[in-house]
């Protein structure tokens, strides 16, 4: 059985980005990526970005795009 958890979007800032992408990817937990730094997170990737001290801003979930449905042909 799986317990389904909120995303939560964040952004992070330039200067932590390759060193917080790397934490997210390996913490075994899936991740979804967007433009500009942001990402759709569990609430696990947000103590591991605190506890390495990577920082980021949580953004409104309307600002996140909504994924597109793909053609079928």
């Amino acid at each position: 059985m799986f317990v389904r958890l909120a995303m939560t979007y964040i952004q992070i800032s330039e200067k932590h980005d390759a060193k917080g992408f790397l934490v997210l990817a390996k913490s075994g937990t899936p991740v979804q990526c967007y433009p500009d730094n942001r990402y759709g997170v569990q609430p696990i990737h947000l103590t591991l970005l605190k506890r390495k001290g990577i920082r980021f801003k949580k953004l409104a979930t309307r600002s996140m795009p909504l994924p597109k449905a793909s053609l079928a042909a």
